[in-house]
């Protein structure tokens, strides 16, 4: 199973996504969910765009029915606080939206799927997909 972040959401809703990409989103029904923070980083991204953006109404049609999104528990913090205690003591620099999503893919036993792996190479136990590859 697996936990879509913001730039896989970004890609399939462009008006040309990167095939591999859409292949793998179409090959995996019920397997697949995103966290409420890359969902919140997805809103943020299509309500800056110009007007007349289509970009969040594509998402809501396209994209969203076909995920899980996963909430911010309390299981997923207390792993994220630990993780970044870990990274402050190791003196390695990581993004705090990152870390949140990082928790909760962990949290849930998931692979995440990211074009950015390497904003994530650094998290001990976590699985790490590129679907650009």
């Amino acid at each position: 199973m697996y936990l879509l972040d913001t730039n896989i959401l970004s890609e399939l809703v462009r008006r040309l996504p990167d095939p591999r990409v859409e292949s793998r989103f179409e090959s995996e029904p019920e397997r697949l969910f995103t966290s409420v923070i890359c969902l919140e980083e997805i809103r943020f991204g299509t309500r800056i765009g110009p007007p007349g953006n289509k970009l969040w109404e594509r998402m809501e049609a396209d994209v969203l029915p076909h995920l899980s999104v996963l909430t911010f528990d309390a299981a997923a913090a207390i792993l994220a606080g630990d993780l970044r205690a870990e990274w402050k003591t190791l003196g390695t620099p990581a993004g705090y939206g990152d870390g949140l999503i990082a928790a909760t893919a962990k949290a849930h036993r998931l692979v995440l799927v990211t074009r950015n792996v390497r904003h994530f190479d650094h998290v001990s136990g976590l699985t790490v997909e590129n679907w650009f590859h």
